[in-house]
């Protein structure tokens, strides 16, 4: 499949795949953003246009392409790449020309959602009672047709018998959550006389549906149960048009129903998303967390939609997002405000949006009684109970700036109920409060990134030699981080047309420390000719069919890049750099010829050769010092 592969690589742009799911921003050539394969809070995970391969600095993962469909969609490499043939428009081949792969249950999924999709649209268009509902919720014909919204009518059979007729599975469509068996054992529709909002993956492929009923008959919302490509706790409703708006515009709007997020698009706020009925999970923070750096939560105003907004703001918060909460009218919702004309104090509401900890606070003043000493004294446990959920000292004091004349203790002043406040948050914590202890290093001052770039040097086989006998290890000192900067630089030089012949000059392959560089100048000395720029580079590296090498030196070219990103590249600094790891190799090599020479008293023929080509590889980088 390796023609295909490198067809559907070369049509598959990994910074729009992988934009999808990740929030990125451009720094020099790559693009940056949170790890979506672990936690963290400042951004480390790269993505390189050049050599189409992503490396997150944190973690360690690494890959192309594929790999990381593979990795964030749980794909394996044959599922990963049929989904970016499809994307692409690429027909996949089959080796030995047979007949095509059986299709897998997944396909199956998608194909029977979409053929309901077909249904409930179509039924739609012929069900007047339906198209009255949604005018009357000032859902216009337009946004009806960018949001697929159908109909499933109030019957038993109606997408079944549909179903039947294109010849579908109907264990498929089971599986799928469209059709269940009846007390009889027969199958019946799953949706009856309800709107129908299809569900989006990332990929923009219909995973379930959402059904509002029409009348008040319970439950108002109807979801797909969970199927193996339908996770109510990973998904969110409208993310597949709101995606662009929260990169360009900074910031998601999260809600709480489906018609809030449609009305809210169809009104200019098109970074808004929804859970599907259930609470925001730790799943949906993390995506939202990656996918935009502040979330505002706009749920309605009523005791639930307060009470979610708060479990929301949370979650939101352990994953290191900025948030805001917006208070809106009471008894109102964004869908409510907007189809009564009011879209500009929703926008006003969403400008005005607070963190959790003041509207906590709000909250707190707003329902207390403070007409009596029980009721006061009951305002400042509760007000100090949400100072305690603040984590730094200097984000607390903004909050205790504005709440500390509701303790006693104000009467004698404001530092003294201030520091008060301070000191009973941290106790409700069970904090202490202690000195920041400076931060460590390691390995007696060198970085963890010092100290593990020196055991990848002595791992290479430049520091040690196998094989001589205990007596016969050469005592070489580490590689440092200067020697390991000069190594990027020549690769990087690599990638240059202007500099590449001359990099290739100054050293050998067997002067580099890094397996992958010895490997990568071997082979660009071979086919220094073909060579362009970084892309042809590329090329040539995923011609020699080792998809571990060719990783390997994506993740150099990125290292490369990002270690070196400011420092001037050219013929001077070039030769600086080769000079650094000559005579690293110099130390080795007269290392190993003193080793050799104190180990014994007479020398084998085996060693005076070692000895003769060691020395002429001296010779040569004296020569060059």
């Amino acid at each position: 499949m390796q023609v295909d592969k490198e067809e559907i690589r070369a049509r598959s742009d990994i910074v729009e795949i992988i934009g999808a799911v990740v929030q990125l921003q451009r720094r020099g050539r790559n693009w940056v953003g949170l790890c979506p394969f672990h936690q963290e809070k400042t951004p480390s995970f790269n993505v390189d246009p050049v050599t189409q391969s992503f490396k997150c600095f944190g973690c360690g993962a690494s890959g192309d392409v594929f790999t990381f469909v593979e990795r964030h969609e749980n794909m394996s490499f044959i599922e990963a790449a049929e989904h970016l043939a499809r994307r692409a428009g690429v027909e996949l081949a089959r080796r030995g020309g047979g007949p095509p792969r059986p299709q897998g249950e997944r396909e199956a999924l998608f194909d029977a959602n979409a053929a309901a999709n077909t249904y409930f649209r179509k039924t739609l268009s012929q069900a007047s009672a339906a198209i009255d509902y949604l005018a009357r919720r000032g859902i216009l014909p337009e946004t009806v047709e960018k949001w697929q919204i159908g109909f499933a009518p109030d019957a038993w059979d109606g997408l079944l018998n549909y179903l039947v007729s294109r010849k579908f599975d109907l264990r498929v469509a089971e599986r799928a959550g469209l059709i269940h068996k009846a007390r009889t054992g027969n199958y019946v529709d799953a949706f009856r006389n309800r709107i129908i909002f299809p569900i989006h993956d990332d990929q923009q492929r219909i995973v379930g549906f959402g059904g509002r009923a029409m009348g008040d008959e319970p439950p108002k919302y109807l979801n797909t149960g969970e199927t193996p490509i339908f996770t109510k706790s990973k998904l969110l409703f409208g993310l597949h048009h709101a995606r662009k708006s929260m990169a360009e515009q900074g910031h998601a709007l999260l809600m709480e129903g489906y018609t809030d997020v449609i009305s809210a698009h169809q009104a200019g706020f098109t970074a808004a998303v929804a859970t599907l009925g259930t609470s925001l999970t730790t799943e949906h923070a993390k995506r939202l967390a990656r996918l935009s750096p502040r979330i505002v939560i706009v749920y309605d105003a009523d005791s639930a939609g307060i009470k979610a907004a708060l479990r929301a703001a949370t979650e939101l918060e352990r994953e290191s997002a900025q948030v805001r909460i917006v208070a809106l009218p009471a008894g109102d919702d964004p869908d409510s405000l907007i189809r009564a004309g009011h879209a500009d104090r929703l926008k006003r509401a969403i400008d005005n949006a607070v963190t959790r900890v003041q509207f906590e606070l709000d909250l707190a003043v707003a329902a207390a009684d403070q007409s009596t000493d029980e009721g006061r004294h009951e305002l400042v446990r509760r007000v100090i109970a949400i100072l305690a959920t603040v984590p730094t000292r200097t984000e607390r004091d903004l909050y205790i700036e504005r709440v500390w004349q509701l303790h006693p203790l104000s009467v004698h002043g404001p530092a003294l109920a201030k520091q008060q406040l301070h000191q009973d948050a941290e106790q409700v914590a069970g904090r202490k409060v202690t000195a920041i202890a400076p931060r460590q290093t390691f390995n007696h001052g060198r970085t963890r990134y010092e100290s593990r770039r020196r055991d990848e040097g002595r791992s290479s086989g430049h520091g040690a030699f196998p094989g001589r006998g205990p007596n016969r290890q050469a005592v070489v000192p580490p590689p440092s981080t200067r020697v390991h900067a000069s190594e990027l630089l020549l690769v990087r030089a690599l990638t240059s047309e202007g500099l590449r012949a001359d990099a290739l000059d100054m050293v050998t392959p067997d002067d580099l420390l890094h397996e992958t560089d010895r490997r990568l100048f071997a082979l660009v000395a071979k086919h220094r000719q073909a060579l362009t720029d970084e892309a042809s580079l590329m090329r040539l590296v995923r011609a020699q069919n080792d998809d571990q090498f060719s990783q390997d030196v994506a993740d150099r070219l990125q290292e490369s890049h990002a270690v070196t990103a400011n420092e001037p590249l050219d013929a001077e600094v070039l030769s600086g750099a080769a000079k650094t790891i000559r005579e690293r190799r110099l130390a080795t090599v007269e290392a190993e010829i003193g080793a050799i020479l104190k180990s014994r008293a007479v020398l084998t023929e085996d060693d005076r050769e070692r000895v003769r080509q060691l020395q002429e590889v001296q010779s040569r980088l004296r020569g060059s010092a």
